[in-house]
């Protein structure tokens, strides 16, 4: 071979060194390195590229053939002494990487990734992520994983630690999920607000075990059931509409099913069909158990909430410029409630922040609302739940804005409390304070 690497990508400092050894055969070649300026910033989502700049990881692996660029080609033909004697007409010349212009904010991202990180170390939890998300279009302004990881030196990191969490782990979203049941019963239109349901004061013998409440009521309302997450209020609200009837709107909002984002290693998240569910199914799918989505589905279900209706299609790169053109991507969402229905789960789920379970997401003057999850992890070297891991969530909406923004947050085994409602609604809290008033000054700047 005419040579052969030593090593490759080293820095211009060790250079400088070798060169002073003066030894003989050793040469030096120029190639190009990845930079990432922002170091951890987004880099689950953005990435990682090899050692030839080809994409691994995230949008660098996704949007590649992109990014990459194409060889120019050119014929040469020499003599017996290498002397150049001809030059063939037919040239090739090199194009450049398209630019790729992303949804993120970096502000949001970085105020996302940092209110997370208070999170994790407050309550000793192992992971955590959230998503921000204009409610009508799908435009991601936010996708944080926490821990993260610098792009920029990735010699001790290994895959688990530059997994995108936020798409690639589906996990069981206990009562964040009651949503659905508050929308499918909306929808059906046979329950008012003030109907009331006895919760069994806390325990509700149901087929193949018992139903607990995380505090003894006696009657609630519909929308009390929701303000407090009574797990036994929801399981007769769904008796009550039926549980075929319940299932349609898992399916209608695509449970179990990628979303569409343009990335990988998205997770479709897992639901039984109708026909596979148990006697107990019924009651336990309601309130976030024997189903998995990650947290881009709790996203999208409240995006269709906040936006009147619409299930959206959510996507992170905004165009693609190559050469002298420019290519956006397309927008897409289905129509999928009234917007009557909207408004009335909405109403609710603002009364929950006001007044329920997430009053810790509250913030004075803003249109919160949302609700917590709290959900035990199941352990499979037990063969049962885990009375210790827990998953704490909180995803809702801010009509403070327009578009609506959506915010979603998902904690991962915190200690100390494993509450949605006190570990995940507080991160909701604290982005949405930064958020509202800066999107609502950017849009002041643009009008002007």
């Amino acid at each position: 071979k005419r040579f052969v690497w030593v090593k490759r990508k080293i820095s211009w400092e060790d250079k400088q060194k070798i060169k002073e050894f003066n030894l003989s055969g050793i040469g030096f070649f120029r190639d190009r390195k990845r930079f990432y300026p922002q170091n951890s910033l987004a880099s689950a989502m953005i990435g990682i590229v090899g050692i030839d700049n080809n994409g691994l990881e995230g949008l660098e692996r996704s949007y590649n053939d992109y990014l990459g660029g194409k060889d120019g080609l050119v014929r040469v033909l020499q003599d017996s002494t290498a002397r150049k004697i001809m030059f063939s007409e037919h040239v090739l010349t090199p194009q450049r990487g398209a630019d790729i212009t992303l949804t993120i904010d970096a502000q949001i991202q970085f105020w996302s990734e940092y209110f997370l990180d208070e999170a994790i170390k407050q309550y000793d939890a192992e992971s955590g992520s959230a998503i921000v998300m204009e409610a009508t279009t799908g435009r991601i302004l936010a996708l944080a994983n926490r821990p993260g990881f610098d792009p920029n030196n990735i010699s001790d990191i290994s895959p688990e630690e530059m997994r995108n969490r936020a798409i690639a782990d589906m996990f069981e979203p206990g009562s964040v999920f009651k949503v659905v049941a508050l929308l499918a019963a909306i929808n059906e239109n046979k329950i008012t607000n003030d109907k009331t349901f006895f919760c069994e004061n806390g325990d509700f013998k149901i087929p193949g075990t018992t139903l607990h409440d995380w505090r003894p009521y006696a009657n609630l309302t519909f929308e009390e059931v929701f303000k407090r997450s009574s797990n036994i209020g929801v399981a007769k609200i769904v008796q009550e509409i039926g549980p075929e009837a319940y299932f349609k709107y898992l399916d209608l909002l695509e449970i179990g099913k990628l979303t569409g984002i343009d990335l990988p290693s998205e997770t479709p998240g897992s639901i039984k069909s109708f026909g596979q569910w148990s006697r107990t199914s019924a009651y336990i799918i309601p309130i976030g158990q024997e189903v998995a989505v990650n947290i881009l589905h709790l996203a999208r279900i409240f995006a269709s909430i906040a936006n009147d209706g619409y299930l959206v299609r959510p996507y992170v790169v905004e165009q693609i410029c190559s050469r002298d053109s420019c290519r956006n991507t397309e927008q897409s969402k289905k129509k999928i409630f009234k917007k009557e229905v909207a408004e009335r789960a909405r109403g609710i789920l603002i009364q929950v922040v006001e007044d329920g379970t997430g009053k810790q997401a509250r913030v004075e003057g803003m249109a919160l609302g949302g609700k917590t999850g709290t959900a035990q992890k199941f352990d499979p070297s037990i063969g049962r739940y885990s009375p210790n891991k827990y998953r704490a969530s909180f995803a809702g909406f801010s009509m403070d804005v327009d578009p609506p923004i959506v915010i979603a947050v998902s904690i991962d085994e915190p200690k100390k409390s494993h509450f949605g409602g006190v570990v995940a609604a507080p991160v909701f809290k604290k982005i949405a304070e930064k958020l509202v008033p800066y999107l609502i000054a950017s849009k002041a700047l643009e009008s002007n």
